[in-house]
C-alpha cells in the first residue's frame, strides 16, 4: 500500500499556443494554432478544427476571423505575473510547451532562433527562482505552418529530421534546467486532433487513415531518436510517452458491447505499447491489414524503438464515454454518453472513478512511472461585482478526482505528479474561447480578446492551495478569501 510521495509534484499544466501570445515577436513564426479562428454561435461540442481540407485551410489562414491564439493571455510578456500568482497558491510544478515556431520560424531553417531560445531561459530561471519544477512538452498542437504548406505534415518522413533537429536543440539547450520532458503531447488524438496534431490535409492524401497512421509511425521514430539523444545527453533527465485517456466501457453486458470495447481500447495502447515496451504489437498490425493500411517501416527504425523506450507515461484525463456495438464502429470518436453521468455544456462528461480505473489499468499494463498531466473541466465562470468567483463545481470535480488518483497510488500506482488543466484561464484548445473556463486563477479577457487583463482569485485557488500544504491529504479545507488578488 502506497501513500502520496513526500516530495510529489502538485502543479497545473498550460499550453505555449493557448497562453503565449505574442505570435509574431522576435521573429516567431506562424504555427497551426495561428490559423484556429474563434466561431461565435458555433456548436460547443463542434471541434470544427479536426479533420482538414485545402479549401478550409485556405479560407482560415485568410479569413477575416478573430485567432484568440495569437495573443492568448499575453503570457509571453506577462509570465513573471502568472508565475507569481502560482507561487502563491504554492504550486510545485508547472507543465508547458516549447512553441516549435518560437525556435524553428519555419521548421526548416538552419539555425535555431536565438530570441525564441532566450525567452525560455528567462522563464525557466525565473520558475526555479519560485521553486516551481518545469515538465517541458516539445510539440503541443502548434507546427510551424510551413510544413504543412511545404511539406503536407507529419505524412512525410522529412518532418522526424526536422523535429529531432528542433528537439535536440531544445534539449541541448536546457537539459540542465528541465528534468522531465514529455516529446509529444497526446500521440494518440490523431482521430480527434489530426490536423493540430499531424498537420495533414485530407484531400492532398489518398488513403486518409493510411496517412494518419503513417505520420504517427514517423512520430514514433522522431520520440525515439530524440530520447536516444536525451539520455546521452544527460542520463538524470526523464523523457517520457503522453496519451489522451480515451479508453471506454461497454454500454451494457451484451457481448457484443463488450467485445467491442475491448478492441477499440487495445487499439488505444497501441501508441504506448510501441512507445514504452518497444514494438509494433500484433492486434496493430491486424487492424492495419484489416483496414487495407500499409505502412513503410524500416528494420532500422524497429530497432529504434525496441532500444529507446519512454522513461514515463503522462496521461490527460477529462471524461469517459460508453460503446454500443449496434451504434459504434472503432471510430475513437464513435461514442454513446453514459446515460448516469451529468455532463458540461460542451459534452464531456464527468466520471472521476474513471481517472481511478484508467490509471491503474495503465499502471498494471506498464509499471512505469506515471503522471497526470492533465485533469480538468470547463466552465462559464461568473466575475462577482467584487471580484469574486465562486466555483464550487470545479472545487468538487478537482477534489473526486484527486481522491480518484490516491485510490489508484494506494493500490500501487507509481504516480509522480498531477497537473490541472489549466491553473490559470487560457484559450481553449478545441473552441478557441476564453469564456471555457479552466483556472483556478480568472483571466479578465473576453474571447475576443478585450478585456483589463487583471487576474483574480477563484474559490478553488484558495482551496488547491491547501490541499497542496496537506499534501493532498485534506480535500475538504475551509476556504479564506483574505488574500484576494
Amino acid at each position: 500500500m502506497r501513500d502520496i510521495k513526500k516530495d510529489f509534484l502538485w502543479g497545473g499544466a498550460i499550453a505555449a499556443n493557448q497562453a503565449e501570445g505574442a505570435h509574431r515577436k522576435d521573429g516567431r513564426g506562424l504555427s497551426t494554432a495561428d490559423i484556429q479562428p474563434f466561431v461565435p454561435g458555433a456548436d460547443p461540442t463542434d471541434l470544427h478544427f479536426n479533420d482538414m481540407d485545402s479549401e478550409t485551410f485556405e479560407r482560415y489562414k485568410n479569413g477575416a476571423y478573430i485567432y484568440p491564439k495569437r495573443q492568448g493571455v499575453h503570457f509571453y510578456d506577462r509570465y513573471k505575473e502568472y508565475i507569481d500568482a502560482l507561487a502563491e497558491m504554492h504550486v510545485k510544478a508547472l507543465r508547458l510547451s516549447i512553441s516549435w515556431s518560437r525556435i524553428f520560424p519555419n521548421g526548416d531553417d538552419e539555425i535555431p532562433n536565438e530570441y525564441g531560445l532566450a525567452f525560455y531561459d528567462r522563464l525557466f530561471e525565473y520558475m526555479k527562482e519560485k521553486n516551481i519544477e518545469p515538465i517541458v512538452t516539445i510539440f503541443h498542437y502548434e507546427m510551424p505552418l510551413n510544413l504543412v504548406e511545404q511539406y503536407g505534415g507529419w505524412a512525410n518522413p522529412k518532418l522526424i529530421d526536422y523535429f529531432v533537429k528542433y528537439g535536440q536543440t531544445v534539449l541541448q539547450r536546457f537539459h540542465q534546467t528541465v528534468k522531465y520532458w514529455i516529446i509529444i503531447n497526446q500521440i494518440n488524438l490523431v482521430h480527434k486532433e489530426a490536423f493540430a496534431s499531424l498537420g495533414i490535409l485530407k484531400d492532398k492524401v489518398d488513403h486518409y487513415e493510411q496517412a494518419k497512421f503513417q505520420a504517427v509511425h514517423h512520430q514514433f521514430v522522431a520520440s525515439a531518436k530524440i530520447t536516444e539523444f536525451g539520455h546521452k545527453l544527460n542520463p538524470t533527465i526523464q523523457l517520457g510517452v503522453m496519451l489522451a485517456d480515451t479508453l471506454t466501457a461497454p454500454y451494457s453486458c451484451e457481448p457484443a458491447d463488450v467485445e467491442l470495447n475491448f478492441r477499440r481500447n487495445r487499439m488505444q495502447y497501441f501508441y504506448s505499447d510501441v512507445l514504452i515496451r518497444g514494438e509494433y504489437p500484433e492486434y496493430a498490425l491486424t487492424y492495419f491489414e484489416d483496414h487495407g493500411i500499409q505502412l513503410k517501416i524500416t528494420e532500422s527504425e524497429i530497432d529504434l524503438l525496441r532500444n529507446n523506450t519512454a522513461d514515463f507515461l503522462a496521461v490527460s484525463y477529462y471524461w469517459s464515454n460508453t460503446v454500443k456495438a449496434s451504434e459504434n464502429s472503432m471510430d475513437p470518436n464513435s461514442t454513446v454518453k453514459n446515460p448516469h453521468l451529468k455532463a458540461n455544456r460542451w459534452g464531456w462528461s464527468i466520471n472521476a472513478s474513471g481517472l481511478y480505473l484508467c490509471m491503474s489499468k495503465y499502471w498494471d499494463r506498464y509499471h512505469v512511472p506515471m503522471m497526470i498531466a492533465e485533469n480538468g473541466i470547463g466552465f462559464k465562470d461568473v466575475l462577482t461585482g467584487d471580484n469574486h468567483v465562486h466555483d464550487d463545481y470545479r472545487i468538487e470535480y478537482h477534489r473526486d478526482h484527486i481522491a480518484a488518483m490516491k485510490k489508484a497510488i494506494r493500490e500501487g500506482a507509481d504516480i509522480f505528479a498531477y497537473c490541472s488543466w489549466a491553473p490559470f484561464d487560457i484559450i481553449s484548445a478545441g473552441t478557441a474561447e476564453m469564456s471555457k473556463r479552466y483556472g483556478f486563477i480568472y483571466v479578465d479577457y473576453d474571447d475576443e480578446g478585450s478585456g483589463s487583463g487583471q487576474i483574480h482569485y477563484k474559490d478553488s485557488f484558495h482551496w488547491y492551495k491547501q490541499v497542496i500544504d496537506s499534501n493532498g491529504e485534506d480535500l475538504y479545507p475551509s476556504i479564506s478569501n483574505s488574500d484576494e488578488n
